[in-house]
């Protein structure tokens, strides 16, 4: 089974200049964990996920300092002030194509430890596979009880 068997096709997605707020809000509103963000061309230029807002509640670790970690702390710093999607999103963005079998993705998911993968054709958001979506798919495998990951 491919990426393209099991993606959710109608992917919500926001733009750069979407507020924090209004990503909260769409967040809740539609269940969902992560949001991408693409720019005019529906092309990926980010993911925003709860993760990523979290630093909107949680202080900064308070053993932290610029001198410990540069790159952290400027990174949560940011998260931290962000006010819109550019600011807060994760840019480097970890996508497959419709092709990919679900194995792979279920792979990917683990190996690092993320939660969704947006599916991209020619750079084009087309889909989106979540961690739960694999769930489904095995769960209605008529192998479910004998696969192994």
């Amino acid at each position: 089974m491919l990426a393209k068997d099991i993606m959710t096709k109608d992917v919500i997605s926001i733009g750069k200049n979407t507020p924090t707020k209004e990503i909260v809000k769409l967040l809740l509103e539609k269940r969902i964990t992560g949001v991408p963000v693409v720019d005019n061309a529906n092309h990926i230029v980010g993911i925003v996920s709860e993760s990523d807002l979290m630093y909107k509640v949680e202080p900064m670790s308070p053993a932290l300092t610029y001198w410990q970690n540069p790159k952290r702390f400027e990174e949560e710093h940011r998260k931290i002030v962000a006010k819109n999607a550019a600011e807060i999103m994760t840019s480097e963005v970890i996508t497959a194509d419709e092709n990919t079998s679900v194995e792979e993705l279920a792979t990917l998911m683990a190996e690092r430890q993320i939660k969704r993968v947006p599916i991209v054709k020619t750079k084009e958001l087309v889909g989106i596979v979540s961690r739960a979506d694999i769930i489904k798919t095995i769960v209605r495998s008529p192998a479910a009880p004998n696969r192994r990951w």
